[in-house]
Formats: C-alpha cells, structure tokens, sequence
C-alpha cells in the first residue's frame, strides 16, 4: 500500500485521516506541517514532521503528501501550498471515495472526490479540486484548478467552472453555463447566467446581482472565522 503524509493538523487532516482510515486507500504515516506552524511532535497518534524532517525520513518517491485544506481566501491558501509543493517535486495524491461514479479519467492530482459524488463522462478535471459528499459534474464539464464543490452541489452539462471558483452546499450551475475564475456561488443558489471573472453571485426574495470584485478583493471575501481551522 502507498504511503500518505497529510499536510495540517487542523480539523480537515483529521477529516481526511479518518476518511482515508475508513477506506483503507493509502497508509498514513504521519503529518507534515511548516516548520513555524509545527505545535506537536504527534497528531491523531501519529508523528508530526516539518518539511525538513519528512525528507530525512522519506524520498519523495517513496510517499505521497495530500493537502488537507479547503476553501480559506477563496481556495488561496491550498493554491498557495500546492504550487510550492510541486515546485519541490512532491508527489501528491487523490483522496478518491470507493461509493464515486467517474465516468472521466482524472488526471489531476490532489483531489478529495468525497462520498456518492458522481462525475459524468467526458469531464475534464483540473489540479486540485475538492468534491464534497453527493456532488453532481455532468457531461463535457471542464472545471479549472483549486476549486470547491460544497456537498450536494449540482454542475450541469457542458458548463465551464474557472479555476480557484467556489460553489456551495446545494447550489445549481445549469447546462451550458460559464462560471469564471476566482467566482462565488453561495449555498443553495441557482445559477441561469454566466458570470465574469472575480465575481459573486448574490439572490434576494425580488432579485439577482452579480457583484464585481478585484482579484485580491474577492478572495477576502470567503475567509475562515477565527474560530474555525
């Protein structure tokens, strides 16, 4: 079985901990943290490394590392450790649930497809995406890197979703949409029309507005609260 470090010691790596425990689908030996961020020597009864001790223990050949972040900055801050991740010729992997139906090849890496997500056929899947629990791509899709799907989140057919994109629990992109790069979909939001770079899709009880944002501004505008990790 291959070997996994998870990067965090949040609440998410535990998460996908017990996810990928539950599965069996790789054999966790530890956790990777930057160094300034490293609090504990051991996490969810497992040894905590930072970057320097992992490769004093393990040859990039040897393990894998998946980043266990979600959406903070609008997906900025997973982006941010991907990118300085495979520039140091890491090797990521794909946190992929036995109850998915893919009918696409993933070619991306770094992916979390959560339970009962199905992905239709000729989808095109970029680097980094996480799929939560029963969402639906539909056919010819084409979704860009470092997005969010929240659960039961519904892309309709032939829509392009830009990269780092976040759509929420339950929202509904309909067929022959295109969502921009850096884009908001809010929780339970239907979505008619396309939407431009930087943008956010907001609905009342009378109307629907698509506010515009710079790029730095719109990825303040999905933010952890500090009480959350």
């Amino acid at each position: 079985m291959e070997k996994l470090a998870i990067v965090g010691i949040s609440s998410t790596a535990e998460h996908v901990y017990e996810f990928v425990k539950y599965y069996n689908l790789y054999e966790v030996t530890c956790f990777v943290v930057d160094k300034e961020y490293k609090t504990c020597d051991s996490y969810m009864g497992l040894p905590v490394y930072d970057f320097d001790e992992l490769d004093s223990h393990y040859n990039h050949s040897e393990i894998y590392l998946f980043i266990a972040m979600l959406w903070n900055r609008l997906n900025a801050d997973r982006r941010d450790v991907y990118e300085r991740l495979k520039a140091r010729g890491y090797k990521l992997a794909n946190i992929i649930s036995p109850t998915a139906k893919i009918r696409s090849d993933i070619k991306g890496d770094n992916c979390w497809i959560h339970d009962y997500v199905v992905i239709q056929n000729n989808t095109i899947l970029g680097n980094d995406q996480m799929l939560m629990a029963y969402t639906l791509i539909g056919a010819d899709v084409v979704l860009g890197n470092h997005c969010f799907f929240g659960a039961k989140s519904t892309i309709g057919g032939n829509c392009v979703v830009g990269e780092q994109s976040f759509i929420g629990i339950n929202a509904t992109i309909f067929d022959d949409t295109n969502i921009g790069k850096k884009c908001i979909v809010g929780a339970c939001t239907a979505v008619k029309r396309n939407m431009p770079d930087c943008s956010r899709y907001v609905t009342s009880s009378d109307n629907i507005v698509i506010k515009q944002y710079s790029e730095d501004e719109v990825e303040s505008k999905l933010v952890f609260s500090e009480n959350k990790r």
